[in-house]
């Protein structure tokens, strides 16, 4: 659906994206993923013709997405609603702006609203608004024209707990019926909505996390036992290179190569401990993404 190829973007003689490529296919919810800088917000407001890129490509369904900016749905870090502002004037003046005309909106408007939670506060001015209302409002004027492609800029970073709640269960709506990029530097909120991520990092895209995540590292296993031990480490062997306590009974074992589930079962047997389970350590998305972002 969307293919950017070998992006190059400078701001201020600065070059904030260089050499970004990578694909996005219909239907898919994608966490584009890196630390505050990297990049984020420049290479969506040029997917979404905001900024124009100097070299390179993108293209959505094989045509320049510029051919293509009424198919897109867009949420700014910031959006402009003005708070004497009704949340139907504000969604009608957006409208108008993007070019839709009064019938349509009369029509749309008020299922817009219901569909992001706000069916009963049409006439509620913005300034009323708790944080997680502003930004369903601007999600409802994002997807008013029914796009194909909708963009989300931190749509959950600057919200409480309850906001974040409550934005992360519309999205997770959303994303059954249209493609989704969201931008984020908050992993836990990116895992719940997102089939998978792209990381970038001083501008240039260091990876896919799935590439990574939920696969076995045999040099690590997590071990839990039926007791928790009286010494520090319950175990010690030349294969054993570390080993770090998760809780009292937990510990993770880090091997100086591969390691044998059979030969750590014994080893804890030799030593009179029951394991009640062991497992090879699998890889969490934020520890993938340190891994990639890290300078070290």
């Amino acid at each position: 659906m969307i293919t950017v190829e070998k992006l190059h973007k400078t701001i201020k003689k600065r070059k904030i994206l260089s050499d970004v490529s990578f694909t996005i296919a219909e239907g898919e919810c994608v966490g584009l993923l890196g630390p505050n800088g990297a990049g984020k917000t420049t290479l969506i407001k040029c997917m979404t013709g905001i900024l124009q890129h100097e070299q390179g490509d993108i293209r959505f369904h094989s045509k320049p997405i510029v051919e293509h900016k009424k198919s897109i749905g867009y949420l700014s870090q910031h959006t402009d609603f003005k708070p004497w502002m009704s949340c139907d004037e504000s969604l009608r003046f957006f409208g108008k702006l993007s070019g839709l005309d009064s019938a349509f909106l009369t029509e749309n408007i008020p299922a817009v609203l219901e569909e992001v939670g706000l069916k009963d506060r049409g006439h509620y001015k913005v300034e009323q608004l708790s944080g997680g209302m502003k930004q369903r409002l601007g999600i409802a004027q994002a997807i008013l024209h029914r796009p194909l492609l909708l963009i989300l800029d931190e749509p959950v970073s600057a919200l409480d707990p309850i906001g974040r709640n409550e934005v992360k269960k519309l999205i997770a709506r959303l994303k059954k019926r249209t493609t989704i990029i969201i931008s984020t530097h908050i992993l836990d909120d990116a895992s719940e909505f997102c089939d998978r991520y792209i990381i970038i990092k001083n501008g240039h895209i260091v990876g896919n996390i799935d590439d990574d995540l939920h696969i076995s590292d045999r040099k690590r296993i997590v071990v839990k036992l039926e007791k928790s031990p009286q010494m520090a480490e319950p175990v010690a062997s030349a294969e054993i290179d570390r080993i770090d306590s998760l809780s009292p009974n937990t510990f993770l074992l880090t091997g100086t190569g591969e390691l044998n589930l059979k030969k750590v079962v014994n080893d804890f047997a030799e030593k009179e401990m029951d394991i009640t389970s062991i497992e090879f350590y699998e890889k969490g998305i934020e520890e993938i993404f340190l891994e990639m972002v890290s300078d070290t």
